[in-house]
């Protein structure tokens, strides 16, 4: 009886130990299908490996995730399975909850999609290709197979297969931007589809290129055509019609910018024309004849809107093209000779419009396409006439989400971000005394957005705002007296380098004066030598706090600064190269929390008395967790509040300043960053996509082109 006992308690380990065994191998079966698909872009066969996760795993969560990654993938494919896929999660996988709610909005995406006009293949039609590519600065090519596009995961460029949805690269870094910054840029394929031209910049180490290189589709015979000096930088914008030329722009650090014709032969430069950027010189490409250039410029009167101008290459003279009040911007030229397509709001909406030309100038009036197409990256026309684009991913807004100040838990998902003026906001900052809500919005185009800070008074709802007149506004810290806002702002230290001159500025809400309180340093080659990333106020207002990183790859310091004397204290030094990005002061100024990245890119949350001292371990984070942003603490300095990143949806958790284990806080969002407590502890704001992200996505105007225009063989 003993041994049958016994031999009871081993199967039962057995059983045990192979059925932790089966949930390990599905969720490392579940990584290896996650890395084909967002790392390798194999779509097919990381479809093949989830549906194997669906089939084998025991934990109905990590099977729900797996068909779910299924639907995304045929949804990227453009294939009609996706519908079937995310039915099966809501079907299959009812309790679980999160999951099916992600698969109901793909759901619904889908639907809405099919019920956009889509009509035989003579007939105009508006059609969602699949997901598109994060990033752009690429095109479409002529055949319609591939899609250009920078990845910002390491700055290479890559081509997306729309037909299987995989992606190759053009250029191989063999590193991430940590270790090298070098970069491309636009890409543009020639008009027989044969050649890729694309910008390549690098100013890692002597020598340094920073110019123009075409290649093969497949990245082989990649050759520079131009080449400039380091001080100077290039953008490709357009080869000509006959393919032995390349339409480009060159910058310097004066700001001066020129547009000129490159041989594709013999690199030589013709310089078309020069321009000053103090009036925004924007988008250009041949016209469809090949004997002109149309371009965009801001307008004299607002330099927030643009006209469209024509520059005949032979005579090198201006014309007007489109001069409208409204905003108006070249999408591109089609191939059938004669055709300008052009994006503008002049009826309320930013729609996508037509115009004809001949010799020079506009045929009859403009012609309205596609209603409401809203702020779209051109990817350009195939050879057949058909014009792409991408549509926007989700954009950050801020949300308010209430606590219960018991418990420190979330009472309700937000739906809805805060109402505010332009196209983003982030960065909300509840005041000290809980009277304002500060925030940064950012207005106008991509190509020409400016950042905005806005004072709510949450009592009146009145705001105030203030323009400290830099390029990119990074997170808002209040002073202890709820007066001052320090902001950390960003200005390109010139256009012959990808570095920003990173600058923090205190600005008064009171009277508006925005003052300079650090910024980047250069050494004797006017190269920066100091990165300025996080900063807070010292709890009595007289000091602040940042995180500086002398040159890339260098040690990660926390220093404290006195704003009367300029006296500086190190506080901590990050023993990993990795370092530390981002840190949040306790309410009562007495500790520092901040997460802590090494070597193996493990993290770890840490607090360090504000005066310097030892530091103390909270938690640590797994290498998948993804990257932590932006900590906060409760008023009552109790917790530390963080996100954990998921592939959907993030975590908002508490870590107990005492130690132990952090605590969920219920709420779940897309990309939550940027938190901040309100002091009555009844309020969190931050920044979200929102209640599931929105994929950017591809989409196709087909059939819209004159009759007398077409390319033979229909438009794809």
């Amino acid at each position: 009886m003993k041994k049958f006992s016994i031999m009871i308690a081993i199967l039962t380990i057995l059983a045990f130990s192979f059925g932790s065994l089966a949930l390990q191998n599905g969720y490392d079966l579940f990584q290896k299908a996650l890395a084909k698909e967002r790392a390798e872009g194999n779509l097919e066969e990381a479809i093949a490996l989830y549906k194997k996760v669906v089939e084998e795993a025991k934990d109905k969560s990590l099977a729900a995730k797996a068909q779910l990654r299924i639907g995304i993938c045929y949804e990227k494919l453009g294939r009609k399975e996706a519908q079937k896929a995310f039915q099966k999660v809501i079907d299959n996988y009812p309790r679980q909850i999160e999951i099916v709610k992600v698969a109901k909005e793909k759901l619904t995406q889908l639907l809405q999609a099919k019920s956009v006009v889509q009509k035989g293949d003579g007939e105009f039609a508006v059609r969602k290709i699949g997901i598109g590519p994060e990033t752009g600065y690429g095109e479409i090519s002529p055949d319609c197979r591939y899609i250009s596009y920078v990845d910002w995961n390491t700055g290479d460029l890559a081509l997306q297969d729309l037909t299987t949805g995989k992606k190759h690269y053009l250029t191989h870094k063999g590193c991430s931007w940590d270790k090298s910054s070098a970069m491309a840029c636009n890409s543009r394929w020639s008009p027989d589809g044969k050649y890729i031209a694309y910008d390549w910049w690098t100013w890692d180490k002597k020598p340094y290129f920073v110019g123009i290189r075409i290649a093969y589709p497949d990245g082989s015979d990649t050759r520079a055509v131009y080449q400039v000096s380091p001080e100077l930088v290039s953008y490709t914008l357009g080869w000509s019609p006959d393919g032995k030329y390349l339409l480009a722009t060159i910058r310097n650090t004066s700001r001066a910018n020129q547009l000129v014709l490159i041989s594709v032969d013999d690199g030589s430069v013709r310089i078309l024309k020069p321009f000053d950027l103090k009036r925004n010189f924007l988008n250009a490409n041949f016209s469809p004849d090949g004997k002109y250039v149309i371009y965009e410029r801001s307008q004299e009167e607002n330099l927030l809107n643009n006209d469209m101008y024509l520059l005949s290459i032979d005579e090198r003279k201006e014309m007007p093209l489109i001069t409208h009040p409204a905003d108006d911007r070249l999408l591109g030229c089609a191939p059938d000779g004669k055709s300008v397509l052009f994006a503008s709001d002049r009826r309320g909406t930013l729609d996508a419009w037509l115009i004809q030309l001949e010799d020079g100038k506009v045929k009859g009036t403009p012609r309205l396409i596609k209603e409401s197409l809203g702020k779209v990256e051109p990817l350009g026309f195939t050879d057949k006439g058909s014009f792409y684009y991408v549509s926007p991913k989700s954009e950050h807004n801020v949300y308010i989400a209430h606590l219960d100040p018991e418990t420190g838990k979330v009472i309700d998902t937000p739906k809805t971000h805060i109402k505010y003026i332009g196209k983003a906001s982030h960065s909300p900052a509840y005041s000290p005394d809980g009277k304002y809500l500060a925030y940064i919005s950012e207005r106008g185009a991509s190509t020409k957005s400016h950042f905005v800070i806005c004072v709510r008074n949450l009592k009146t709802e009145k705001e105030k705002e203030f323009f400290p007149g830099h390029w990119n506004l990074m997170d808002l810290k209040w002073s202890p007296d709820s007066r001052f806002l320090l902001t950390r702002a960003s200005n390109k230290k010139d256009l012959g380098t990808p570095f920003f001159n990173y600058i923090i500025c205190k600005v008064d809400t009171k009277t508006g004066k925005v003052e300079t309180v650090i910024q980047s340093e250069e050494d004797n080659n006017n190269e920066i030598t100091h990165f300025i990333h996080s900063t807070d106020w010292s709890s009595d207002g007289k000091s602040i706090f940042y995180i500086i990183q002398k040159r890339v790859h260098e040690t990660y310091r926390l220093i404290k600064r006195n704003l009367q004397s300029g006296l500086e204290k190190t506080i901590y030094s990050a023993a990993s190269p990795q370092g530390f990005y981002i840190f949040s002061r306790s309410p009562d100024g007495e500790w520092i929390a901040f997460v802590e990245y090494d070597e193996k890119d493990n993290r770890t949350l840490k607090v360090i008395p504000s005066a310097g001292g030892d530091a103390r371990d909270l938690t640590n984070f797994k290498t998948n967790v993804g990257y932590v942003t932006h900590l906060s603490w409760t008023p009552d300095g109790k917790y530390i509040l963080y996100t954990k990143p998921g592939a959907e949806l993030d975590e908002l958790l508490g870590m107990p300043f005492s130690g132990g284990e952090p605590q969920k806080l219920g709420l779940k969002m897309a990309r939550i960053h940027h938190l901040s407590v309100h002091p009555d502890g009844k309020r969190i704001a931050f920044n979200s996509y929102g209640t599931s992200k929105k994929e950017p996505e591809i989409w196709m105007i087909k059939n819209f082109l004159p009759e007398d225009t077409k390319g033979k063989g229909g438009q794809k």
